[in-house]
């Protein structure tokens, strides 16, 4: 039994990584200039990241079309794979897995199961990755799902931004006067963590990047595990000295297994903006 999963590439993972484990990505668009534009292929990450902040009107995103869906499903089906697992982005954020669950019933022959992992970006990343693990231990589709319910709660991300520019932009956060002046002279760092209720959620600000890490790390200590082995995933948008520092915040208050370091894809870039960085815990995939 040949199984493929497909998944959006909002996971954050590598492409390189997800090449070496067979996983096919389906991509969202950020319109561009009224341009539709897929964001990881017809995207230069880089020039975007630096640029996105001065683009007006700023980009809006879409998620893909059930038509995307129907072909990255037919490209898989045509490669002689007999069953697909789509771990996809959380309703709570996207309507991209109502396209998924169009697309699916179109598939007559493959076999295709779209599961809502219920969250997004790397903590997303980490259960595509456990469910590849699974699969390559011979794990039927139903255990995979079954495992990843029982361990997603252990899952857990935040980060900050590197001021509230793209979050006015973007309209996560009213721009008003006090709110202005008052993270102009605090130098507030907006914070957010990643959580299956609702997304990106914010969760306050920090004084500077000092402050912003210390609270970061007081959430991870307050909504993770003593007693569980992780491996932590770095992502960052052009902020690597940043993203050290917190990583070696966490390492003094967490057992850390592995660290993986994945850059920030253009479509939280365009949500947090450059400067932007993110730790995530997940139980360690050795033990799996």
């Amino acid at each position: 039994m040949k199984i493929k999963i497909t998944t959006d590439v909002t996971t954050s993972i590598p492409k390189e990584i997800a090449d070496k484990n067979d996983i096919e990505f389906v991509e969202f668009y950020l319109n561009i200039n009224g341009k539709p534009t897929k964001e990881l292929s017809e995207i230069n990450r880089e020039k975007f990241m630096n640029e996105a902040k001065f683009m007006t009107p700023y980009p809006t995103s879409n998620f893909p079309s059930p038509q995307n869906y129907l072909e990255a499903f037919q490209k898989v089906e045509d490669n002689g794979y007999d069953e697909i697992l789509h771990i996809g982005l959380s309703l709570n954020i996207s309507g991209a897995l109502n396209s998924a669950r169009v697309a699916a019933k179109r598939i007559k022959k493959t076999k295709i199961t779209v599961y809502d992992s219920g969250i997004m970006g790397p903590s997303q990343g980490t259960m595509v990755l456990m469910a590849r693990k699974l699969l390559k231990k011979g794990k039927s589709v139903e255990e995979v799902i079954k495992y990843l319910e029982s361990e997603k709660l252990k899952i857990y991300g935040a980060g900050c931004s590197e001021n509230f520019d793209i979050l006015f932009k973007t309209g996560r956060v009213k721009k008003g006067a006090g709110i202005t002046v008052m993270s102009s002279l605090m130098r507030l760092k907006p914070l957010f963590e990643l959580n299956f209720e609702k997304g990106v959620t914010g969760i306050g600000g920090g004084m500077g990047f000092r402050g912003a890490i210390k609270k970061i790390v007081a959430n991870i200590i307050e909504k993770t595990d003593d007693k569980i082995t992780y491996d932590l995933f770095m992502t960052d948008a052009g902020a690597p000295k940043l993203l050290k520092r917190l990583e070696e915040e966490i390492v003094k208050v967490r057992k850390i297994k592995n660290i993986h370091y994945w850059p920030m894809v253009s479509m939280m870039i365009h949500t947090c903006g450059k400067g932007s960085i993110i730790g995530t815990l997940s139980p360690t995939l050795d033990e799996i």
